[in-house]
């Protein structure tokens, strides 16, 4: 029967895995196809089309260039990966990932699977939330639940009062702070860091082994990148249970044949920076609200040098009832079923609001609102013609292109009309705006996790003009020969912007650095 069991996916950067919570038997992993219950989150190209998980793997050996394991990383994007004589999006290279492992547990529960949980970073906006959430309906989900993989993490700990749980894996540091009370969780906060996480130890460690072998610093693309990497996770997995490692170059380094000692307190130290801004972000978190305790998960918080600080600065980390890798998974799949016994709330990661003509911010929804959340704005035109309504994340001034998630054109509005913008966000972070007119029964109706927003999240070229309108603007205020130097910068970005449209991102950044600066020197 479709739909029977809902299961609960935890795409981590380096493996994926899957979870069901059957009524009365509790959670069950679900194996794939290769028999092991953690599938490889890689994807290869091939001539016959591309292929994931351990067939990507094992690609991954002798063809480096044409696999990609950090997909999650540039959702949102406009990454593209160039291989085969064509570009492919991340949500394109995650649709064959999503497709094997809805497959593994249409076999493993033998019954169609068309809904599901899926664990994601918390510090993941809109955009997004909303390419994964379409990734996996082309992978042939229907019904999809989005929740961050700390809150996850949660509900896996049945225990009363506050805490602050850390999420720390492969590819990114995520935190939520909890109140827990009978069965109830309620998520007070959360946030993390794209740019931190196990991965990046990995690289300083397999730099570290390279430079000790004589080794050039293998690159991405060269076949040594990829088996230094895993050369690195091996000797870091030994650390954490060792004083002392010795290892031994491998076969097929340009014929190296040698072995390096590194200890633990090599190690430490390599690492000791990244584990310092890790820290500062739980101090913060900690000092903010005071929680009684703290619960770590994610493969990477296994590192006895990361446990130490924290017992010595924060406080000591309690112990998980299951396995610090297995906890979002799990988390994942109770949360598919919650009732009576259990019900978790989760809050906004980052406020919502709609951008006014000077670049400030009409905020709709702020941070911390508990979810579902909705909220609506009625303006009234000033004019007749077309107008714009700039869907934003944040509360302040609106300077980097990056905090824009939709630009809606709205055309023929009449001199005093009232238009409504209505935000509805779900439990999953997903958002759905829409646009009522006040002259019209006709609505205007998007969501970020629909395809209707694949083809236009934002007019770049609109967004361009609107920045170089307000440096023309802004450099009334300087001398006539610091004006032609600028019209002359203007004209080179408008010509250059034109010719190759893949530069118009760069342009937008450029412009808004501009405008920055001339705004802190014009301001008294």
């Amino acid at each position: 029967m479709s739909g029977e069991y809902t299961i609960g996916i935890d795409l981590g950067t380096r493996y994926a895995q899957l979870a069901v919570d059957i009524p009365g038997r509790g959670v069950q992993f679900i194996p794939n196809r290769w028999g092991d219950v953690r599938t490889p989150s890689m994807v290869a190209f091939t001539k016959n089309g591309l292929v994931a998980g351990q067939d990507a793997a094992r690609i991954a050996i002798t063809e480096p260039d044409a696999v990609w394991w950090d997909m999650k990383r540039h959702l949102g994007s406009d990454w593209v990966a160039r291989v085969g004589g064509r570009t492919y999006t991340p949500e394109e290279l995650l649709l064959p990932l999503l497709s094997i492992l809805r497959e593994d547990a249409e076999a493993h529960l033998r019954t169609f699977i068309s809904s599901c949980v899926l664990a994601v970073p918390a510090h993941f906006s809109f955009p997004e939330r909303g390419a994964l959430a379409r990734a996996a309906r082309q992978a042939g989900f229907e019904k999809i639940r989005i929740v961050n993989e700390p809150t996850a993490a949660a509900l896996t700990t049945g225990i009363n009062g506050r805490f602050l749980i850390i999420d720390f894996g492969a590819g990114t540091l995520d935190m939520s702070l909890v109140e827990g009370e009978a069965g109830v969780f309620q998520v007070v906060e959360s946030q993390g860091r794209r740019d931190i996480g196990g991965l990046d130890i990995d690289r300083l460690l397999a730099e570290w082994l390279c430079r000790g072998a004589g080794l050039p610093i293998s690159r991405p693309g060269d076949p040594r990148a990829s088996l230094m990497m895993r050369e690195a996770e091996a000797v870091k997995i030994e650390l954490s249970g060792a004083n002392n490692v010795v290892w031994q170059a491998p076969a097929g380094l340009a014929g190296v044949d040698k072995s390096i000692r590194i200890s633990r307190a090599e190690f430490e130290s390599l690492i000791y920076p990244l584990m310092e801004e890790i820290l500062k972000m739980v101090e913060k978190m900690w000092k903010k609200y005071n929680p009684q305790r703290l619960l770590t998960v994610g493969g990477s918080s296994r590192i006895p040098l990361l446990r130490r600080l924290l017992a010595s600065r924060v406080r000591e980390p309690d112990h998980m009832r299951i396995c610090p890798e297995d906890a979002v998974v799990t988390g994942s799949a109770m949360y598919a079923y919650q009732g009576k016994e259990r019900l978790l709330i989760d809050v906004l990661s980052r406020s919502l609001g709609i951008m006014n003509s000077d670049g400030g911010v009409v905020p709709l929804l702020r941070k911390g609102s508990p979810l579902p959340a909705e909220a609506r704005q009625t303006f009234t035109a000033c004019g007749s013609g077309a107008i714009e309504v700039t869907i934003v994340q944040g509360e302040r001034r609106v300077r980097s292109i990056g905090r824009v998630l939709q630009t809606l054109m709205i055309e023929n509005v009449s001199d005093g009309e009232r238009v409504e913008v209505f935000f509805s966000v779900d439990g999953g972070g997903l958002l759905h705006v829409e646009v009522k007119r006040d002259k019209t029964t006709s609505r205007k109706t998007i969501s970020l996790e629909s395809d209707e927003s694949v083809g236009a999240p934002c007019d770049l070229l609109a967004e361009i003009r609107v920045r170089e309108d307000r440096l023309a603007r802004l450099s009334l205020s300087f001398p006539d020969n610091f004006q032609l130097r600028l019209s002359d910068v203007t004209r080179d970005a408008r010509l250059l912007r034109n010719e190759d449209a893949s530069l118009r991102w760069q342009a937008l950044e450029v412009l808004d650095r501009m405008i920055s600066e001339l705004e802190q020197v014009a301001s008294p």
